[in-house]
Order: structure tokens, then sequence, then C-alpha cells
């Protein structure tokens, strides 16, 4: 039997940190904007850390999906089941990675075939 509350409550816990961290980017952005130096180093010091912080950005956009889709899956009954053979999960994998959608064989192969 899943753990699913406590896998939930950590699945929530991250999706706030991530939450927490992208306003954090945001005022971090803000402040960029305001207290620019006019050199030209330090302008291409500040577009380089924009699009830097665009792509974490895009990480932590993912990473809330990836948890969204997860939260969903335990309210529709199909979390912990693994996208790729249909075998459970291992819950020491769900600890690990409380989003993961497929057992470690199946995500190996995935990745492999990323390459």
């Amino acid at each position: 039997m899943l753990p699913l509350e406590d896998l939930r409550a950590k699945l929530l816990a991250q999706r706030r940190e991530l939450f927490r961290q992208a306003a954090q980017t945001e005022e971090d952005l803000l402040w960029l904007e305001t207290d620019v130096e006019p050199e030209a180093m330090e302008r291409g010091r500040t577009e380089t850390m924009v699009r830097l912080l665009d792509r974490l950005d895009e990480r932590e956009k993912l990473e809330i999906e990836a948890i969204d889709l997860a939260l969903t899956r335990i309210e529709t009954g199909s979390y912990g089941r693994c996208q790729g053979c249909g075998n459970d999960i291992p819950v020491a994998r769900l600890q690990a990675l409380p989003s993961a959608t497929t057992c470690l064989a199946c995500g190996v192969a995935r990745e492999a075939l990323k390459k």
C-alpha cells in the first residue's frame, strides 16, 4: 500500500517551494531592471543573468506541471502505476521522486531513447 498522504504532502511542499523560488526570481529580475549599471560589461552580465533565470523559470514550470500531474494521478487512483509497463512503481522510487511516472527500468529505457 502506498503512503499516499505522505507522498501527496511531499508533492505539495515541493510545489510551494517552486512557487516561492519563482517569486524570488521575479523579485531579482525587478531588481536587475532598476539597478543596471550603464557599462557594456555590466549590461552583458545582466543579459546573461536574465537568460539564465528564464531557463530556470522554464525548468520550474516543468517541475510544477509534473507535480500537478502526480497530484491528479493521486486523485484519480492511477498514482504509483508505471506509464511504461503498467507495473507498480516501487515506493522507494516514489519517495525519492514523488512525481515519477515510470518504474526505474522504464525510466532508464526512456532516457536511453532520448540520447
